[in-house]
């Protein structure tokens, strides 16, 4: 390959036996020789791809660095070689008898992977190739490797031996030679500014027909318009190029009206260009070509206009918020303003909140800005901080898409339970996908799929060491959850647990992560204060992360309020850091910890789902692992996600049946149906039996039942203040030992505000048969024990 990105690599596979069968494996180019002995089955990818952060290389459109090849598949079987007449190929490879693989170099090689999907799916679009060959990741067979299907076996049973029928290396094709070669319509990929890694040809201003002081961009690039207005536009090349005739034609030899174009602005040219072939070409430039046309440079840019007037401040921040929802990159969520981001590396998505500086820049790019200087005289200007001040604080918003979420793979809708398989920002659930849908294959799954996508996901985790098969179901929960997890409202935590340093618990985490993005996950300490927490967790959801690892705790799940908010609520609301004002985000993110016996307590244990790993090992940490279920997911994630999505499909096909276990009333609904009940369905314990033990076994509820019996004792059921009660402990040593097992104390001191607060929270609860109840004095706040008839024995 010619031309790789720097930090790109090539990238081959070789496989034995029936290439149809177990995965495909990357390796990055080296001794091809020898990691393609001729024996097997062995391809090239026709793109090259970024390593990830571990070496290894995967060949997915989230590591896509450049395509250099584009592959013409099943030629002389299934698309006819007189459909091709007059294509040059650069390559030909027979791939069995009568059937070929063409190839036509890209140059210069095409980095944009939406670029990419695009001409693939006009080519299969146009019966021109393989319909499965779409995406970015096409694998073309080497010449020197055999076709290991049985059915292009011989009668001896000798595999088809590949060959190389055509090589013209130095025949190379642009996007636009490709898809004139092979009489193709490209449509533009339809993706935004954020999607393509690039910025489009040109702004729309349909959605907002304007007002006092805007004025939409045209409908038309001027310089079109005023080229067909002479006689000199000929027609679109492809979208944004146009071929024209040159208005200095006389100057060409023998006055030939051909070799001229020009093209739609772009960042780069915010003017657009001109171009002639002919010997004055260099001599002359868009401006040239502007000033001959009548064509003031600011209207040559095609962009909308704001003029700052005087008692219009509304129509003008309308005006810009409307500009920023057309850049595909602004959205509002919670009442901020916040901007979409890919990770140069990872191609990963994220969001950050937008600052006054920021906004600026971005207001002062997608319009021209005017201001009077009197006598109907309009100057251009930069937008004032004021309007920028107001657009940023304002809160609501008429133009700008709510954001709720991002999804990195297909996602069930909350709202109506359908599987969104498209790319893209979806209305509806306010999510933004970024995937390539071609690489998910679900269709209508039955039972025995559900069967064997179950076994597969088992064999990924097999070598894991779980203490219980419950552990096992918790953690395939936890896979799930991270698989669905952008569609439902709320989930609960996952805690990976085991008694020893080394059992694989980080190494777990990491797999479960993947499920939610083939990105880093968001990876922090346990914090160890609530204000902490309240910070640390806000900052990182702002980013719309896909997951948060707690790793390494050296603490138990504590009931910080924001987490316990988080965990059981679909948005959080708190200030923003360094900011005077708050923000709403969105709480869908897959939520992991892990630890050395680490146990949720208080609030945490209806909310955090614990798996145990317990190796039968005094070293741990010397185990080793055959399969290495990281490099696997990252080499086929799409097809494990997939694995989950068919369970979870086949579950809602099957009619939805409900095994009867208790409920969990946090999470009932969404992820009890996709998280919970397909893994029952499919035979597996309960997922959630952590879970429903850890409520039992509350290390609150004993010091709550010492409390509530010396407070009976003591006061009977008469009502008494939270300052009589810490005063009559001094009287009553049963009272007082009970106060002293509770979590509300500070400097060896009883802290009234929290002992208030732990009654406030254990209102109502009843354990062996007293109740603890609000009082009835009406000078003080109150508390009182009663007695009260249970059902089923033992309360609490």
């Amino acid at each position: 390959m010619r031309d790789i990105p720097e930090g790109a690599i090539a990238v081959v596979c070789s496989k034995a036996g029936d290439p149809s069968k177990g995965g495909w494996y990357a390796q990055a180019v080296g001794d091809v020789d020898k990691q393609c002995p001729p024996e097997r089955n062995n391809y090239l990818n026709c793109s090259s791809f970024r390593p990830n952060d571990d070496g290894s290389v995967n060949a997915t459109k989230a590591t896509f660095a450049a395509c250099h090849f584009i592959m013409l598949d099943d030629v002389g079987s299934k698309v006819a070689e007189s459909n091709l007449a007059g294509v040059e190929p650069t390559c030909i490879i027979e791939t069995s008898k009568g059937n070929c693989q063409w190839l036509l170099r890209l140059d210069p090689p095409v980095t944009n992977a939406d670029e990419v999907v695009a001409i693939q799916n006009a080519i299969a679009a146009a019966g021109l190739s393989d319909p499965g060959s779409k995406g970015v990741g096409r694998w073309v067979r080497l010449p020197n490797a055999i076709n290991g299907k049985d059915k292009h076996k011989d009668e001896t049973g000798r595999s088809f031996q590949c060959r190389l029928v055509a090589w013209n290396l130095d025949t190379a094709y642009t996007v636009e030679g490709v898809a004139a070669a092979l009489s193709l319509q490209l449509a533009a990929p339809a993706v935004s500014r954020v999607a393509s890694g690039r910025a489009p040809s040109k702004r729309l201003s349909g959605g907002f027909a304007g007002n006092a002081v805007f004025t939409p961009a045209p409908s038309e690039y001027p310089v079109l318009t005023a080229l067909k207005a002479r006689g000199l536009y000929k027609k679109m090349i492809r979208d944004g190029l146009h071929e024209i005739t040159c208005p200095w034609r006389q100057d060409h030899t023998d006055a030939l009206d051909t070799g001229a174009a020009c093209f739609d602005p772009t960042a780069e040219h915010p003017y657009g260009g001109f171009n002639c072939k002919h010997s004055h070409g260099d001599q002359l430039s868009i401006r040239n070509l502007l000033e001959h046309l009548d064509i003031k440079s600011d209207d040559a840019t095609g962009k909308p206009r704001i003029r700052t007037m005087p008692g219009h401040i509304n129509g003008i921040v309308e005006a810009a918020e409307f500009l920023l929802a057309e850049t595909g990159e602004y959205f509002q969520c919670g009442g901020v303003i916040v901007r979409i981001h890919r990770d140069g590396q990872s191609r990963e998505l994220s969001t950050s909140p937008v600052n006054e500086q920021q906004l600026t820049a971005e207001l002062a790019d997608a319009a021209i800005w005017e201001k009077s200087e009197g006598k109907g005289q309009w100057v251009r200007c930069d937008p004032g901080p004021k309007y920028v001040q107001t657009l940023l604080r304002c809160q609501k918003y008429q133009h700008l898409p709510v954001l709720n979420g991002l999804a990195r793979q297909p996602y069930f809708r909350e709202s109506d339970g359908v599987l969104v398989v498209d790319s893209g920002y979806d209305s509806v659930s306010g999510i933004l996908a970024d995937f390539d849908a071609s690489d998910y294959q679900i269709g209508a799954p039955t039972h025995e799929d559900a069967v064997a996508a179950l076994e597969a996901l088992n064999v990924l985790i097999g070598e894991f060491h779980f203490a219980t098969e419950a552990d096992r179901s918790a953690t395939l929960s936890a896979i799930f959850t991270a698989t669905v997890r952008p569609g439902l409202p709320y989930a609960p935590a996952f805690s990976i647990t085991a008694s020893m340093p080394g059992s694989g618990k980080s190494f777990l985490a990491r797999t479960i992560a993947l499920f939610a993005s083939p990105a880093q996950p968001t990876t922090s300490g346990y914090p160890a204060t609530a204000e902490e927490a309240s910070k640390a967790i806000l900052a990182a959801l702002m980013t719309g992360p896909p997951a948060i690892v707690f790793d390494d705790m050296q603490t138990d799940w504590k009931p910080h309020a924001v987490l316990n908010r988080m965990l059981t609520s679909d948005k959080i609301t708190d200030r923003i850091l360094g900011a005077s004002r708050t923000a709403t985000v969105s709480t869908r993110v897959l939520l992991l910890g892990t630890g050395n016996n680490i146990e949720a307590v208080g609030d945490m244990t209806r909310r955090v789902i614990t798996a145990r790993l317990q190796p039968k090992t005094s070293t741990p940490f010397e185990l080793t692992y055959d399969r290495d279920p990281v490099k696997l997911l990252r080499a086929n994630r799409d097809k494990f996600v997939s694995y989950v999505l068919i369970i979870i499909r086949a579950w809602l096909a099957a009619g939805r049946p409900m095994t009867d276990v208790p409920p969990i009333a946090s999470f009932e609904g969404p992820w009890s149906e996709y998280c919970r009940q397909p893994l029952l369905w499919l035979g597996l314990p309960d997922p959630a039996a952590s879970l429903m033990a850890q409520v039992k076994a509350d290390p609150y509820i004993e010091p709550l039942r010492h409390l509530l019996k010396a407070w009976h004792g003591r006061f009977g059921d008469g009502s008494v203040t939270v300052r009589n009660v810490i005063e009559d402990s001094d009287q009553s040593p049963l009272l007082a030992e009970a106060l002293d097992d509770l979590p509300v104390t500070a400097g060896g001191m009883i802290d009234r505000n929290r002992f208030g607060h732990f009654l406030k929270k254990n209102v109502g609860r009843i354990v062996d048969g007293l109740e603890l109840q609000h009082g009835d004095l009406t000078e003080r706040k109150s508390w009182r024990v009663v007695q009260v008839a249970i059902e089923g024995g033992k309360g609490g």
